[in-house]
């Protein structure tokens, strides 16, 4: 059986998904669960992972396509830099293909890459139940959900370990033909996050004073690390003795959901704000973000975080703190006031990217 595998390599973890090739229809694999799931940090142990995954394969199996969704920059498809591995960040081709994938069906791509692959997908397949609109702005939903119409460039970004954004440009095809898809990485998220609000300057004060960051970024803040920090800064700054308090979940395995769960479930006031806060510089940010791709096709937010925020995010008691801020720019409302934003409640994007892509190329 011809096969096609995909990974999706993150920060701290790290996930693989085998489908066969059957005509034009990409099918399960009858030896392999839908997600092979692995702890992967380090260049080693993506390696071990990887060789016990192709030493697992049947014999009979070709391996006809291996697409490598990877959290960082990728140079010409041949080389990465992972982002938030803490050492030997950098890997290329050459090193996965001594691994033991094919040298001339290997692509690696940025996870946002993977992800939008995924989402056009699924606009196309017309998955329209994964989609679900923030805010009620008028702008139109997207006019196409299905392979043979375009609605305009669209936008992409996943809040998680870090921070990924993607502008996805749609180009005429021939006709007949869908719209050629062109993702775009962008790295916007590591340039620094101006203050607009007294919260942001607490917050940038902070990171200064105790992270020694003098220019804090977008990815300092939007992002699990910058949830903590948010949470850590609100409660330095007030004086109501919540410093104290917030040492609690600070020291869990997990702060930054501790930190989420406390302020979806009203358990902390402070966990709340610092959601609050969090979740209007996102919506700045995706109003960056549309701004440059002009996203008349829609912006789209995802990411396991989302998917677990979502009731906070529809609900958020401070009027829906993402849409305000998004359209908060008063020379430029009435435009960003055309581009619908979403939520996707779809999760495994950049794995369903992978294996939709790799099979175009195959």
């Amino acid at each position: 059986m011809n096969i096609i595998i995909g990974f999706d390599i993150g920060g701290t973890n790290s996930r693989a998904a085998i489908a066969g090739v059957e005509g034009d229809k990409l099918i399960p694999h009858p030896d392999f669960p839908d997600l092979i799931d692995q702890k992967v940090g380090s260049k080693n142990a993506l390696k071990a992972f990887i060789r016990d995954l192709l030493g697992r394969l049947p014999e009979t199996d070709r391996l006809t396509g291996a697409l490598l969704a990877l959290a960082g920059p990728v140079t010409h498809r041949r080389g990465v830099t992972m982002t938030n591995w803490p050492e030997s960040r950098d890997m290329t081709l050459e090193e996965f293909v001594e691994w033991g994938l094919p040298r001339e069906r290997t692509t690696l791509l940025n996870d946002m890459e993977a992800g939008c692959y995924g989402l056009v997908r699924h606009l196309r397949e017309g998955g329209g139940e994964y989609f679900e609109r923030v805010g009620d702005h008028d702008a139109p939903s997207p006019v196409a959900l299905d392979e043979n119409g375009g609605a305009g460039n669209r936008v992409f970004i996943a809040p998680g370990t870090g921070l990924g954004a993607a502008g996805i440009i749609e180009v005429d095809g021939p006709p007949g033909a869908p719209p050629r898809v062109y993702p775009i990485a962008a790295e916007l998220q590591n340039t620094p996050m101006p203050v607009l609000r007294a919260e942001h300057r607490t917050v940038v004060d902070w990171l200064r004073r105790e992270k020694h960051i003098p220019h804090p970024t977008w990815e300092d803040i939007v992002s699990g690390r910058g949830l903590v920090s948010l949470y850590r800064a609100l409660a330095a700054a007030s004086t109501n003795g919540s410093a104290g308090a917030a040492g609690v979940l600070i020291r869990t395995a997990d702060p930054a959901a501790a930190i989420a769960k406390a302020g979806i479930m009203g358990e902390d006031p402070m966990a709340r704000q610092a959601l609050s806060v969090f979740y209007g510089c996102v919506g700045h940010f995706c109003q960056l973000m549309a701004l440059g791709f002009q996203a008349f096709g829609g912006v789209f937010i995802g990411g396991a975080s989302t998917l677990k925020n979502r009731d906070f995010i529809q609900d958020d008691p401070n009027g829906s703190v993402l849409p305000n801020a998004f359209l908060n720019n008063p020379t430029q409302r009435p435009l960003l006031a055309r581009f619908p934003l979403y939520l996707v409640k779809k999760g495994d994007l950049n794995l369903d990217g992978t294996l939709w892509f790799g099979h175009h190329l195959s």
